[in-house]
């Protein structure tokens, strides 16, 4: 068994404060290799990664909504997407684009960087969002991780709950 892998997945935590320090090339391309190495269904990988350093791109996309004002401070925004003309399933995009970002965030936390997903809307926001970001009608924003180097750090607690847990039926 490879407990290191099981550590880094309870190590995982969202992470919303960040130094001044920069998130190396190496380090980018490390968690975008992650992403890319996410299941799909089919093996259709109907997404892309934008990565995000202007601040002035992340400094608009933080007003969008309360949860996302941590994305201003983050050193490197991934935002991942979803392309409906590789798969016209949204259901299926929103699947592949989720385990690609919790890869991401995977990666993240076995680099030692902090990062928090935020998700995104598909509301008034997503026309803005799709706007900033320049996407295609076909496309959209499953989700934004920030990324930096953590001046936090949080203990994981166990989240095992019982209670949830139900063999063969409800």
């Amino acid at each position: 068994m490879n407990k290191a892998a099981l550590d880094v997945i309870f190590k995982r935590a969202s992470i919303r404060k960040f130094s001044d320090e920069e998130v190396s090339e190496e380090d980018i391309k490390t968690i975008l290799d992650a992403g890319f190495s996410a299941p799909s269904a089919r093996n259709m990988r109907p997404y892309h990664f934008i990565v995000i350093k202007d601040n002035k791109i992340k400094e608009e996309i933080s007003k969008l909504s309360i949860g996302k004002t941590l994305l201003k401070d983050a050193k490197v925004v991934f935002a991942i997407i979803g392309d409906l003309s590789i798969n016209p399933a949204y259901e299926f995009v929103m699947n592949d684009t989720s385990a690609c970002i919790e890869n991401m965030l995977l990666a993240v936390t076995a680099l030692d960087l902090g990062a928090c997903w935020c998700g995104q809307r598909r509301d008034e926001t997503d026309e803005l969002t799709r706007k900033i970001l320049n996407l295609s009608k076909d496309m959209f924003v499953s989700g934004f991780i920030g990324v930096g180097h953590k001046v936090q750090e949080k203990v994981q607690v166990d989240r095992y709950d019982e209670t949830k847990v139900h063999l063969n039926h409800f």
